[in-house]
């Protein structure tokens, strides 16, 4: 399809993206995210986990976590904001047992089982 469709170009636009097989909205905007720069939040399992975990932005489904996510995250830090939230929740905010005591923003977070040691 790339070659047929995309004059073997990957192309910059999410829907064209998303019409590839195997491309669904998270990949789409990892793509235009690290190949074409664009400010895109691509929510995986620690994305969907932190969202609405700490109450930064709840939502039933990964789109919904994304536009919270969004809403919330300054334009300027946007670009790389899904990177540092992936380390953060495959480090410290874990999925079986977060490491609440190692983290940076523990006192804005609105997780309820949170540890306080």
């Amino acid at each position: 399809m790339l070659i047929a469709n995309h004059n073997s170009q990957v192309p910059e636009d999410r829907d064209a993206l998303e019409a590839l097989p195997g491309v669904g909205r998270k990949t789409a905007n990892v793509v235009l995210n690290i190949a074409f720069g664009h400010p895109t939040i691509a929510v995986d399992t620690h994305l969907f986990r932190i969202g609405n975990r700490t109450g930064l932005a709840p939502g039933k489904t990964p789109l919904e976590v994304e536009k919270g996510l969004e809403k919330r995250t300054p334009e300027k830090w946007r670009r790389h904001a899904h990177h540092w939230l992936i380390l953060h929740g495959r480090y410290v905010c874990k999925a079986r047992k977060p490491d609440c005591p190692a983290c940076v923003v523990r006192e804005l977070c609105g997780f309820k089982g949170k540890e306080t040691a």
